[in-house]
């Protein structure tokens, strides 16, 4: 089996046939050429994988016939030695500034040439390996693009269409995954007799493991509502659905919500999840007063057995509620500082009216104190009006 084509180009047939015999004799196919012109011509019936040329050569020299393969997209990789009689390292520096990649003085020894067509065959198919794992690489990649793409969509998909409603109150969102796809997902329920269910969660980690566990636990959630109870039922058989579901490392934070807009009360537990804010009067916008719905709880998938706690707040017409996951307050800046908690109530503190340009204001001011850091966790911001 021939090892590969070499083209050898020099104006005297000797060296032509010596050249020619060694390399055939050691399994290689062999063009010839008696100088530059001829090697063209040779080369567009037959792209070799290298080619041996002498320098000097009338009609197109060695060097004009480097310069011309090395300037063509089509020829620039095949692999280029030149045969020269001018001998030291000046010329040697020459000879492979005009884009040879080795360069043999004159005279040489056969021996010596094959040497080094065996060496740089090696260098050829190691190189074409390369290339053929770069784009089985390069495939590969766009087939992972394609389908982060698809389940970044899907997982959109998933959040809640706006602009949002349930009986007594609307609410918008703020979704900005860290790496395209993450692992933060909130739902807003219609319940019966006029109640809302609510839940915002963190699952552990990023990508694509992330948004898978964080789209069962929004299935979770669905469903444990469908049972009835309210926000520890939630929170007990969502505990139990990820615990038998999921690895031991991989967990959610999570906040669960019932509202019940007929005796204007919010129930609710805290699952090791960023507490929320209700801002009193908040949709009138301007300065309002602020409050933290604090709660104790473990976070969802650690254990079956760990207990929650429920927790209970006034929820007035005309109320917000502001819902957050940590990558929104935990990005630390170039002094080390972060906007946390307190922050991120200071900017609520004082919102407009309307609850788009109320989520345009926190992550706009979010980004401003964070800056020149941007957010690299994923980051999720809920704000639901009780209409007055």
């Amino acid at each position: 089996m021939a090892k590969g084509l070499v083209l050898v180009v020099d104006d005297e047939a000797p060296i032509r046939d010596i050249l020619s015999f060694y390399l055939k004799r050691a399994g290689y196919r062999v063009l010839t050429a008696g100088n530059g012109l001829e090697a063209l011509a040779e080369m567009a019936r037959s792209r070799p994988d290298l080619i041996i040329s002498d320098l000097r050569m009338p009609e197109m020299p060695g060097d004009e016939l480097c310069k011309r393969v090395k300037s063509d997209p089509a020829t620039r990789d095949i692999y280029f030695i030149i045969l020269s009689a001018l001998d030291g390292t000046a010329s040697r520096i020459g000879g492979l500034s005009l884009g040879a990649d080795d360069m043999i003085p004159k005279p040489f020894h056969a021996q010596e040439v094959l040497a080094k067509v065996d060496s740089t065959f090696r260098l050829i198919e190691m190189q074409k390996e390369i290339k053929r794992q770069n784009k089985e690489l390069t495939s590969f990649q766009q087939r992972v693009q394609e389908e982060m793409e698809l389940a970044a969509a899907l997982q959109m998909g998933l959040l809640p269409k706006l602009p949002g409603e349930v009986t007594g109150a609307s609410y918008t969102h703020r979704y900005l995954p860290a790496a395209g796809i993450g692992g933060d997902i909130y739902a807003v329920v219609q319940l019966p007799g006029g109640c809302a269910g609510m839940m915002i969660a963190d699952v552990s980690g990023h990508g694509v493991t992330a948004a898978l566990i964080s789209a069962m636990v929004k299935t979770s959630f669905e469903n444990q509502v469908r049972l009835g109870g309210g926000p520890l039922d939630w929170a007990e058989g969502m505990n139990e659905d990820l615990c038998r579901s999921t690895l031991a490392e991989q967990f959610a934070t999570a906040w669960l919500g019932r509202l019940d807009p007929a005796n204007n009360r919010l129930r609710y537990v805290v699952a090791g999840h960023c507490a929320p804010f209700r801002i009193v009067g908040g949709t009138r916008g301007g300065l309002q007063r602020s409050e933290v719905l604090r709660g104790k709880g473990f976070m969802l998938g650690l254990d079956p057995q760990l207990p929650f706690s429920e927790h209970e707040s006034e929820f007035l017409p005309g109320d917000r509620l502001v819902l957050y996951t940590d990558g929104l307050v935990e990005v630390e800046r170039e002094d080390r500082s972060m906007l946390e908690e307190a922050g991120l109530r200071r900017i609520c503190a004082e919102l407009p009216a309307g609850a788009e340009e109320s989520a345009d204001v926190v992550i706009a001011q979010t980004r401003a104190f964070n800056s020149p850091a941007p957010f690299v966790d994923d980051v999720t911001l809920v704000i639901l009006d009780r209409m007055a």
